[in-house]
């Protein structure tokens, strides 16, 4: 027995040499486990022996066992290459898909496919992510890189050029030409893309049509944009103000933009209107009636050829006064003027009679306002009914003017704008002999307009605001020989007044009612004009007085000095304003008027609204305009262009370019800023694998991916897992079925990319390891040897 006894331990010994060796072999191979052999002793007995005296008969191979320690990590320059920290394997699913299996050789390439593999072309295993990065765990699919994106083109929309234009660059009048360099002063190019990431050259040319004058400080660029040899043509834009709010213009010229409440969007179809064709400014004018020439017999040599005596008489309304407060409407305003010898020379007479005018007009009562009957604009007057003004009659600045060269008079309402009115009926025998007035004339009655404009808008009065008035206003206002003085100027007519002292007044308003009915007494000494029409207010927020008079334009002024108990010790002379307005002119092409229909230019009038009150402006198409500074005026938005088609069917391309970043310095022309929205497919650039396992992929176009997360799989028992070759696994009954779970998550390690695990193999413990089974060896062919020798022994005796 003792033969067989040492031959077990020769097997054993064998066993543990052949371990060893392949610990040995594999010290090189990544992720290899070290493998451990297990014996145990051979004991065998019956239930009748001595257990005490039994032999044991040898030894046996239990079982080859794997040593799941970390290994070193060693790095690569390979980012697919991964290495484990901690526990846990990489789940793998074989070329077929047909079995799990599972590794810590974290050495990967990519296969034809763009899947990620080892070199038995086993797939890593990765699960689906979110946007967020959080992996779902339930759904596992072998993990591909594509080294293209797809479905990620994204088609050219906007396009930003940030430009300087030579401001000192020459005004080109010659048609444009891209095939002749000096049609065109500048140009830009660029790469655009369609929706399948096609790139295209688009070309932008730049022409200067107009240099900065007095009547037009703007300098203007002509923009021609090309796609490949394709143009495409400039969209019509709106213009817009700095916030991107739609301008839009009233009858008057006046552009404001859509934000503002007064303005009332237009629908439909309307007029276009081109914001560059608001140059035709004219001055409000008041209402004028034009009398007929004066007779040859009457006048000749610039003068009258009798002299002028007795009266003349003619009845007048002025802006609708007198007004009425019933249905019936009231009787004109007579006005008698008293001739004069000095009345031969007409121009005299037209000065004369224009006082005697205003002092009428300008001293008539209030019509007593009556429930339902709307207020006349004017000063305000005492109100007959409570709740509601009575209607002011009193007009102001009329004025009459003769023309020498016609032989015409011409009598004007105070008020500018299309609201003003004048009838003048009535005339007597020396009216129309004098005046040239005749009864009935056309010439002599000009309404009001309410649609179109004619004579554009109200004129501005003067207004003067005091300084803050010094004395306490809250209690009694007390008028005293040092604060009593005022010296007043209205419309030239300059005088010193006073008001009575001692006087206490309740209040400042009533103060400022007697201070305004003492302005309202003043009358020209030398020519007897009055100063009719002054108003007179108290601001309670700022303490102030102010003064504004009932004529109206830039003939109008005010000056009003005093005590500085009233703020009024160092005021200055103010001026009325004769306002402006811009006479609209329908923008034409080819000499046909344009309409704008639902956002299309067309010459289709249909559905065109009557009742339009604010237009859309238009800026021209593909024009660049720069004010004086340098400074970008329009467009201040993108500018839109329409559909360009591109060659050989290969769709479309809608696009705007912004340059509102644009200038026109003296310097010499640069591109400050140039970028487009569009991008094309991506190559892939690079590949980043975090510590949790997952993988971004960044692409040339530079959109990056979050193409899965790499999981680990661990097992209750790794020592149990089967070994199938590559230092790979396959899980069995011993080691459990597999965990999956995050890396960095608890029981699971981390994942290092760039880097594989070197094998666990302890080089010096395997060669004691092998010296050691060497001796088993040895120990058990020297107990055979003996075993022999004896048995030799044991046969010598028998011979």
């Amino acid at each position: 027995m003792s033969f067989y006894t040492s031959l077990t331990g020769l097997n054993s010994a064998t066993a543990q040499l052949a371990v060893t060796s392949n610990n040995i072999a594999n010290v090189g191979t990544s992720g290899f486990k070290r493998s451990r052999a297990d014996f145990g002793d051979i004991f065998s007995t019956s239930p009748l022996q001595k257990s005490s005296s039994n032999i044991g008969q040898g030894v046996s191979l239990k079982q080859v066992s794997q040593e799941f320690s970390q290994g070193n990590i060693s790095t690569s320059g390979n980012s697919l290459d991964l290495a484990i920290t901690g526990d846990g394997f990489f789940p793998l699913k074989t070329p077929d898909g047909l079995q799990d299996t599972y590794t810590r050789n974290g050495s990967f390439t990519l296969n034809d496919q763009n899947n990620v593999v080892n070199s038995t072309g086993q797939r890593l295993m990765a699960a689906s992510v979110d946007s967020s990065g959080k992996a779902d765990l339930t759904n596992l699919n072998a993990l591909t890189i594509p080294s293209k994106t797809s479905g990620e083109a994204v088609e050219t929309t906007q396009i930003q050029l940030g430009l300087n234009l030579p401001a000192d660059s020459e005004v080109i009048t010659a048609d444009f030409d891209r095939t002749n360099p000096s049609t065109y002063n500048k140009s830009t190019a660029l790469t655009v893309y369609d929706s399948g990431g096609n790139g295209y050259l688009a070309t932008v040319y730049y022409a200067k049509t107009q240099n900065a004058t007095l009547d037009s400080p703007f300098s203007k660029w002509q923009t021609y944009f090309f796609v490949g040899d394709t143009e495409v043509k400039p969209a019509l834009q709106q213009a817009t103000d700095t916030l991107g709010s739609n301008y839009f213009v009233n009858k008057y010229g006046d552009v404001l933009p859509k934000s503002d409440p007064r303005v009332v969007p237009s629908s439909g179809t309307t007029e276009m209107y081109s914001l560059d064709q608001l140059t035709d400014t004219r001055p409000s004018s008041p209402a004028k009636a034009v009398s007929a020439s004066l007779a040859a017999a009457d006048y000749a040599a610039g003068t009258f050829v009798a002299v002028p005596s007795g009266t003349l008489k003619f009845s007048m309304k002025i802006d609708g006064a007198p007004a009425s407060n019933t249905a019936t409407p009231a009787a004109a305003q007579e006005i008698t003027y008293n001739l004069t010898a000095a009345d031969k020379d007409p121009q005299i007479l037209a000065r004369q009679l224009e006082i005697a005018i205003n002092n009428v007009m300008g001293a008539l009562p209030d019509t007593p306002a009556v429930a339902g009957t709307p207020a006349v604009a004017g000063p305000p007057a005492v109100a007959a009914v409570p709740g509601k003004p009575a209607i002011s009659n009193a007009r102001f600045g009329i004025t009459v003017a003769f023309d020498p060269d016609t032989a015409k008079f011409s009598i004007s309402s105070g008020t500018t704008g299309d609201n003003s009115s004048i009838s003048i009926s009535g005339p007597d025998a020396n009216a129309t002999k004098y005046l040239g007035l005749v009864d009935n004339s056309p010439n002599l009655t000009v309404a009001a307009s309410s649609t179109e404009a004619l004579r554009g808008k109200a004129s501005e009065p003067a207004v003067l605001s005091g300084e803050v008035m010094t004395i306490n206003t809250a209690k009694s206002i007390q008028v005293t020989s040092s604060n009593k003085d005022f010296f007043v100027s209205v419309d030239g007519i300059v005088k010193k007044i006073e008001l009575p002292f001692p006087t206490t007044y309740t209040n400042i308003e009533t103060f400022a009612k007697a201070l305004q009915d003492e302005i309202n007494t003043i009358t020209d000494a030398e020519t007897g004009r009055k100063v009719l029409g002054v108003t007179v207010g108290f601001d309670a927020k700022t303490k102030q007085l102010n003064f504004t008079t009932g004529t109206t334009g830039s003939n109008s002024s005010i000056q009003v000095t005093g005590s500085a108990d009233w703020g009024l010790a160092n005021t200055e002379m103010q001026f009325g304003a004769t306002t402006d307005w811009k006479k609209l002119a329908q923008f034409t092409e080819n000499g046909a008027l344009q309409f704008v229909k639902n956002g299309v230019q067309t010459e289709d009038a249909t559905g065109l609204s009557s009742k339009t009150e604010w237009w859309p402006v238009y800026l021209d198409r593909g024009e660049l305009s720069f004010d004086l500074t340098g400074k970008p005026v329009s467009p201040l938005t993108g500018m839109p262009f329409e559909t360009a088609f591109l060659q050989g069917g290969k769709g479309a391309l809608t696009m705007s370019i912004d340059f509102t970043k644009s200038t026109q310095y003296s310097s010499a022309f640069a591109v400050l800023s140039q970028s487009q929205d569009g991008a094309p497919e991506g190559d892939l650039m690079g590949l980043n694998i975090g510590p949790d396992g997952l993988v971004n992929a960044t692409y040339s176009n530079g959109s990056q991916v979050s193409l899965g997360k790499i999981v680990l799989a661990n097992f209750s028992s790794p020592s149990g897992l089967r070994q199938v070759g590559d230092a790979s696994y396959l899980a069995s009954a011993s080691s459990g079925s597999a965990k999956i779970g995050e890396a960095g998550s608890a029981g699971f390690g981390s994942i290092r990319a760039g880097a594989t695990e070197r094998a666990n193999v302890d080089l010096t413990q395997e060669l004691v390891d092998l010296i050691t089974a060497q001796r088993n060896f040895q120990a058990n062919a020297k107990a055979i040897e003996t075993s022999s020798t004896m048995t030799s022994a044991i046969i010598n005796i028998r011979a």
